[in-house]
């Protein structure tokens, strides 16, 4: 019965043994620097959590070597701990997934199956790899003598660390290979005879090393941030911490100290291979690149300690619970046991290595076909990215770009998987269609390089990709054919030709059978069209589908379309675009919020409007659009010769006789409907949450949608071009334009005049058929005249230009955008013409008319990547309001003169109103407020998100720094824009709200 109960209580201490061990590096999995320095003797005691991490890394091999210096170990005990570690990882981030399902991320998970080859543990890599090389090492030891055994292992220690210094930074697993020296310490001191005199001195070494780390750490670091801080060439070279790294004699003579202190207890107890599995999920809870954020996430009490110590029980009993799952289970699960048992079969890891790679060899020859599929789609994928870029070069930053080839394997590696998996996807929708797998793949081939050809031909042109939205200007086809140029659609049909050829060839040479049974086939398509349905959830946050998407790094800014498409790939990046979120909703929308809001501006209104003497549908009223017109003198870094005229004279006159300054475009080398949007409505790009095209994704939700036309008996839009683009036909049928004058429209365009060898209709022609607008009229009208002379490209269009060969600057430094810059800077000279023509044709109508003249945004001219440097200037137009002799006669204003140097197309039809000093609604005495009282409201130019403040001096404003007026103001105006965009519209049932009470 006494050795019953001796053995009983073995056991018991055993298990108190083994929970205080695990307990001490569970601590591990919080940071405990900030709670030592507060600590008496703050500089020193700081260090002490990374000593003990480091000293954990050296302890826990050399206790496994004690444990498992008895025999030789089968590698099967290898491969129990990377399955055991495997699985732990998987139910770890299955878990963390669910509490935190933003930190998904692919780079972590590749960890989970390859826990050794990436940087999941270096701890449980040393101890995978101590597993494999303990065969050998136990014949070593037991061929030498304990002298020689000595010998060897303490000059390998020293070696070790005299020939890296310390500069071995324990971060990769790789480096666990290092931690077979301490294992084979613990075989060793296991199995000899240690004197009392050798045990003491041991014991003091350790207690001088740890003064020796505890003093000479922080005294090193100190010396290297001097060094640093001096500017001494070669600091880097070396580790200041170098006294307690891995590989530091000090730091093993300390643990070796605290080794044999318990040495007898972990020989005497005899801890068997079971009990120790148990500490790998303990290794894995305590190096798990995630547990940090994981640990920390939970929160049960106010105290952060205690709710530590609570998170170090919990994951204790977990780590015991799934021991005893593994045991019972895991071992016994068929395919484990199935490898366990070819281990097992195997006398030594030189047999393993060498069956596993004829099984291998034999399973890549079988699914060759499959492989190679999967292969050509990731190459197919990268590819399509490669396209995409400038000269293999991608901008990462504002100010920094880097070669393609390196960026996207290093760093896009799984957005490039992501996209070969719909690749994929779409193969086996083709395959079940089919039936023909060299027809099916060759279709996912063309269509990728073809996308991703179109999509580098619209960034050339345009400065942006092409939007799901846009599929259905294919109609507009003939007037797209000759912007990508007659050579390019040579080249896509004989590419055609070749392609259908090649098809019909690979068929009949070489055949490849059918894979599987119909249903099988049918499953996969089935699965692959449901993988297709989930861009519809990629851009809701927080959802399942949002974050495994971004965990793929398919993360979209849709701020700068050319920077998105070339680090997500043009399948992604056309994907991102399926379900844009509009606007956030803010807080408090509701009706009654509206109401409150209608009332709070109806009583403004009521004030402005004893001051304005006019009634708006009285006036005529013309917004004109002028495509891509920039003042060519305030391009950045330009030089024109002096020597030639001045091509914006009159047009930069305006600025003495009528409201004039620079406009804020959302846009660059595109976004035309957008600044048209804004202008017609009052609402502002900035607000929303991502790129899109309100024309095609907002306005289409609603039968009416209110614009400052309302206001007017008459409204008509002239457009000498294709009327089809942004859906501008329908989309002014709900603005309730009685009329749309445009290219092939039931009215015909008159005075078409095209200039040199351009295709467009010119500035005299839109002109023209506005002042027909005009004149077609006897009382008030509000007219949208949008221009086209200046659309890109800028193909030397101009006979006789004065420019050619007058252009330098910076940013001017090749040969072909100095052409562009001069053709574009003629087009300027003849839309300053056609305004002055214009213009003088107004003043001698006996009629209010006020004109409200914007570029819509810089050409595309130069790269975009440059806007990162000049953030403001390049999303400056000009803009002037001017109103006629009439107007100013019966009360218009000739200018107004506060806040006109920056402003935005929503602002203008506040300053309309007050330079024609006409009543407002209360809508646009909100609109009102904010160009009065706030600065100029545009997109994030250097962010992903949100909206930037500008001032009139062109600098950013914080919107941290507005006043509490100003913050109210703003709030107000985004909870009217979110009604109107992505609310009920309950604006549209406040009578008078929008729309002027007659």
């Amino acid at each position: 019965m006494s050795e019953i109960k001796k053995k009983k209580s073995l056991g018991v201490v055993q298990i108190i043994c083994i929970i205080v061990a695990a307990f001490f590096m569970l601590v591990q999995m919080f940071s405990w620097s900030s709670l030592f320095g507060r600590l008496p003797l703050s500089t020193l005691m700081r260090y002490i959590p990374g000593l003990l991490d480091c000293s954990t890394m050296v302890l826990v091999p050399m206790v496994f070597g004690a444990v498992y210096s008895k025999k030789k170990v089968h590698p099967t005990e290898a491969f129990r701990f990377w399955i055991m570690a495997v699985v732990t990882l998987v139910l770890l981030y299955l878990v963390n997934f669910m509490k935190r399902p933003g930190s998904f991320n692919m780079w972590k998970l590749w960890g989970v199956f390859f826990p050794v080859l990436t940087s999941t543990s270096v701890l449980l890599a040393g101890l995978i790899f101590s597993m494999l090389a303990q065969p050998y090492i136990y014949e070593l030891q037991h061929r030498i003598t304990t002298k020689q055994n000595l010998l060897l292992l303490s000059a390998l220690t020293l070696v070790g660390f005299a020939t890296n210094a310390g500069t071995m930074i324990f971060n990769y697993s790789i480096y666990g290979v290092y931690l077979i020296l301490y294992f084979a310490w613990g075989m060793f001191l296991a199995n000899v005879k240690i004197p009392k005199k050798v045990f003491g001195w041991t014991i003091g070494a350790g207690i001088v090393s740890f003064f020796v780390m505890f003093i000479g750490v922080p005294g090193f670091n100190g010396v290297y941030w001097y060094q640093r801080l001096s500017g001494r060439s070669g600091v880097y070279s070396w580790n200041p911490r170098f006294l307690s790294n891995v590989t530091s004699p000090f730091l093993f003579l300390m643990v070796l100290a605290a080794f044999l202190i318990f040495r007898k207890v972990i020989v005497s107890f005899s801890f068997s291979a079971k009990e120790m599995r148990f500490f790998i999920p303990v290794v894995i809870f305590m190096d798990a690149p995630i547990i940090g954020g994981f640990v920390r996430s939970f929160r049960f009490t106010n105290s952060a300690g205690f709710n530590k110590f609570l998170m170090i029980i919990i994951m204790t009993i977990a780590a015991f619970i799934l021991d005893y799952l593994y045991e019972r289970y895991l071992f016994k699960f068929k395919p484990v046991k199935n490898a366990i048992t070819f281990f097992n079969k195997h006398d030594n890891l030189a047999q393993i290595v060498e069956d596993l790679w004829g099984k291998f060899t034999a399973w890549v020859v079988e699914n060759r076909v499959r492989l190679l599929t999967w292969g050509w789609f990731y190459i197919l994928s990268f590819v399509s990215f490669l396209i995409e870029s400038d000269n293999l070069r991608i901008q990462i930053t504002t100010a920094t770009d880097i070669n393609a080839v390196i960026f996207l394997l290093g760093t896009r590696f799984f957005a490039i998987i992501l996209t070969a998996i719909f690749l994929d996807a779409m193969f086996a929708i083709f395959y079940f269609i089919t039936t023909r797998y060299w027809t099916s793949t060759v279709l996912v081939s063309v269509i990728t390089i073809g996308w991703a050809i179109a999509n580098k031909i619209k960034l050339n042109l345009r400065g942006e990709p092409i939007y799901p939205t846009e599929i259905d200007e294919i109609v507009n086809w003939k007037t797209l054919l000759p912007m990508v140029g007659q050579k390019t659609v040579i080249m896509v049909a004989v590419a055609l030709v070749i392609i259908i050829a090649l098809c019909v060839f690979l068929e009949i040479k070489f055949p490849i059978k059918k894979k599987g049974s119909w249903k099988h086939r049918g499953i996969w398509a089935l699965l692959s069209l449901l993988l297709f349905m989930t861009p519809m959830r990629f851009n809701h946050d927080g959802g399942m589908i949002y974050h495994i998407n971004r965990g793929f790094d398919n993360k979209q800014s849709f701020r700068n379309p050319e920077r998105d498409i070339q680090i997500n790939g043009p399948l992604l990046n056309f994907l991102n675009y399926f379900d844009l979120q509009i606007m956030n909703k803010p807080a408090n929308y509701s009706e009654s919020t509206i109401k409150h809001l209608d009332q709070k501006y109806s009583k403004l209104a009521d004030k402005i409007n004893k001051t304005r003497k006019n009634t708006l549908k009285d006036q005529t009223i013309v917004y004109n659009l002028s495509e891509s017109f920039v003042d060519p003198y305030t391009f950045p870094t330009i030089k024109i010769d002096p020597k030639t005229p001045n091509p914006v004279k009159f047009i930069q006159s305006m600025k003495k006789r009528a409201t004039y300054g620079s406009m804020l475009s959302a846009g660059y080398g595109g976004g035309t409907a957008n600044m048209e949007w804004e202008t017609l409505t009052g609402f502002n790009m900035g607000m929303f949450k991502s790129t899109l095209t309100p024309y095609v994704q907002i306005v289409p939700n609603y039968d009416f949608y209110p614009t400052i036309g309302m206001d007017f008996n008459y409204k008509s839009a002239v457009h000498p071009f294709i009327g089809t683009y942004y859906s501008r036909i329908e989309d002014y049928k709900r603005f309730k334009f009685n009329k749309f004058v445009y290219l092939g429209s039931k009215y015909k365009i008159i005075d078409q005049k095209k200039l040199g060898k351009s295709t467009y209709n010119s500035d005299f022609t839109a002109y023209a058929n506005g002042l027909k607008q005009i004149n077609s009229m006897k009382g008030g009208q509000f007219i949208n005249l949008i221009s086209i002379q200046n659309h890109m490209p800028y193909n030397n269009w101009y006979p006789n230009n004065e420019y050619m060969g007058k252009v330098s600057g910076e940013l001017f430094n090749t040969a072909a955008v100095r052409e562009q810059m001069a053709t574009y800077i003629k087009g300027t000279q003849y839309t300053d013409k056609a305004v002055k023509k214009f213009i003088g044709q107004i003043d001698k109508i006996k009629k209010p008319i006020t004109i409200v003249f914007y570029g819509d945004h810089y050409p595309s001219i130069l790269s975009q990547n440059y806007t990162g440097k000049y953030p403001v200037q390049m999303h400056s137009t000009r803009y002037f309001i001017y109103s006629n002799k009439y107007a100013r006669e019966h009360g218009a204003k000739s200018k107004l003169t506060h806040n006109t140097n920056f402003v935005n197309t929503s602002d203008f039809t506040a300053m309309m109103l007050e330079q024609t000093n006409s009543k407002v609604t209360p809508y646009q005495a909100l609109l009102t407020e904010v160009h009065e009282k706030l600065p100029a409201i545009t997109i994030n130019f250097n962010g992903d998100k949100g909206f930037q403040l500008v001032d009139q001096k062109g600098h950013f404003v914080d919107p941290k720094k507005l006043t509490s007026e100003q913050q109210a103001i703003l709030k107000d105006y985004e909870m009217v824009q979110y009604d109107m965009t992505a609310g009920q519209a309950y604006g549209l049932k406040a009578k008078g709200f929008y729309k002027m009470n007659n």
